[in-house]
This record gives C-alpha cells, sequence and structure tokens, in this order.
C-alpha cells in the first residue's frame, strides 16, 4: 500500500461484517478486539491472510484504573493475541471494569476519580502492563462517562499527567471526547489541545452515536454514521498531533452499512488524514 510514512495508517476495528471490504485501498490498519479474538474454537489466527501496516489489539478488561493490577492471565493471553497477529500496539480504556484482581466483573467501565491517589494507582497498573508487553506499545483510551467521581484536578490534567508519567500512547476516542463534552458542558477543542503536548505517540477512534432524549445525554453507541460535529474535531485533533498520530480506526458495533457505506466512510478518513499532514 502506498500511502505517505507521515500519514496515519487508517482502518476499521475488524467485525465479521466489515471483513469483505478490508482489502480496499484506503485500509492499511486493522485493530482486533481481544474478546472476539481469543475464540478457543478458532485454530486459524484471527487475522487470517488479511496483511496491514499497523495491527493493534484492543482489551476490555485490564481495568486500569483498579486499585489492584491486571489479572496476570488475562495479560498474558492478550499479549500472545497480539504476537500471534502481529501487532505492534495494544490499548485498553482509562476506566476499572472490577474493584480489584479478582473482582466481579461489571460489565462497562467506569470513570476513576480524577485524584492523585487514582493516578498513583492508574500509572503503576499502566507501568505494570508496560513491561509484561515489552516492545509492544501500550495506549490508554479516553472513555464516554455517564457520570464523574469527586475529584481534585481536570480529566485533561490527569491524563496529561498519567501520559508524562508513564509515556505510554493516547489513544484518543475522538467520539467519546465529543460526548463527554456535550454531556458535562466543556470544550472539546480546548481539551485535546490541552492534552495533546503530553503524548508520544496518538492513536485515535471514530464511531457515531445519537442523543437520547431520556437521559437527556449523548451515547456513543457505535451504531451510527460520523456526525460531522466529530469529524470537524477529528481534523482537528490530526492537526494538533501532526507527527506523532500512528493510526486512525473506526468503529462501528450495530447498524451495518452497506458495502459502499463501509468503503465511503473509511475513504473519508483516509482523505482528511491525508489533508491535515500538509500545514496550513
Amino acid at each position: 500500500m502506498s500511502h505517505s510514512s507521515t500519514t496515519p495508517a487508517v482502518g476499521y476495528a475488524i467485525r465479521e461484517q466489515n471483513r469483505p471490504i478490508m482489502d480496499d485501498p484506503a485500509i492499511n490498519a486493522a485493530e482486533i478486539t481481544f474478546e472476539r479474538a481469543d475464540d478457543p474454537l478458532r485454530v486459524d489466527r484471527y487475522l487470517q491472510e488479511l496483511d496491514f501496516d499497523h495491527v493493534s489489539g484492543h482489551a476490555m478488561q485490564l481495568s486500569v484504573a483498579s486499585p489492584e493490577p491486571p489479572n496476570r492471565t488475562y495479560l498474558e493471553a492478550l499479549r500472545a493475541i497480539a504476537i500471534e497477529n502481529g501487532a505492534t500496539s495494544v490499548s485498553d480504556h482509562l476506566g476499572f471494569t472490577r474493584d480489584g484482581d479478582n473482582g466481579v466483573e461489571m460489565g462497562h467501565f467506569a470513570p476513576p476519580p480524577w485524584t492523585e491517589a487514582a493516578l498513583t494507582a492508574t500509572c503503576r497498573n499502566i507501568d505494570h502492563i508496560q513491561k509484561r508487553l515489552g516492545d509492544t506499545r501500550f495506549y490508554v483510551e479516553t472513555i464516554a462517562y455517564m457520570f464523574e467521581f469527586q475529584g481534585t484536578m481536570s480529566e485533561a490534567d490527569f491524563v496529561s499527567k498519567m501520559l508524562k508519567c508513564t509515556g505510554c500512547g493516547w489513544l484518543l476516542d475522538v467520539t467519546n471526547v465529543y460526548a463527554n463534552a456535550t454531556n458535562f458542558n466543556f470544550d472539546p477543542y480546548g481539551f485535546i489541545e490541552s492534552v495533546m503536548p503530553n503524548a508520544d505517540s496518538v492513536q485515535m477512534h471514530l464511531a457515531g452515536g445519537f442523543f437520547d432524549e431520556r437521559s437527556n445525554m449523548y451515547i456513543d453507541s457505535h451504531s451510527e454514521p460520523i456526525p460531522d460535529a466529530v469529524w470537524d474535531l477529528y481534523r482537528f485533533s490530526l492537526e494538533q498531533g501532526r507527527g506523532k498520530v500512528d493510526a486512525v480506526f473506526v468503529e462501528r458495533d450495530q447498524d451495518f452499512p452497506d458495502e459502499a457505506g463501509w468503503r465511503s466512510e473509511i475513504r473519508r478518513v483516509r482523505e482528511i488524514a491525508e489533508q491535515a499532514e500538509v500545514p496550513a
């Protein structure tokens, strides 16, 4: 694939519904969700014969912000899937899904309180993960949340300090930032502009959601086309992170588009990325 080396690798989080279009010339990256790839009945590697410039493994249960370190068995299985599929990076979410190594999974992500104690625990867990992963780069994703705990700093300060303390990569979920800004009344552009200088290496997620009238909140559902506001924020994020964005992945988990929809969406992601690498 003949894309500029300064342009981020672009692709989809792999779902069975988009496998048929993963050979599109606009695509040179893929994200593997560990929970989908870790199937004991699977006899071949999850990527099968597909080949990409950049492959990332995406985890759900490292519970990075838990009081206790990640589950060792889960982390080792994640590392094995990454190696098997040639992944150069692994990511998980800035939140917790359980209260400890042997705690019961909640089934969703809760944000940490934006406090020094939570920051210390999070950085310790990230350091532990990075030692286990070795040369495989680890990225932490900013999540969409439905509530915030009482804190002593802003989320932007927490994420910035985490990045500087650990040297991990930042998985900037552009849609999550848009959702949180909508729901908690802050400036998403200011958030990204504040955090970006503290990240040495960046990946991005893009997705579509909807505004739920009953809860009066924007829901990051991965079920709708990417809205114009997120496209605009994506372009801004690329400009802010010029030179250090490794990959961009689109997530879609429900209400899948037809083939033309898949292809036109990923080509738009590619076009904006190529435009953003040229200084204004």
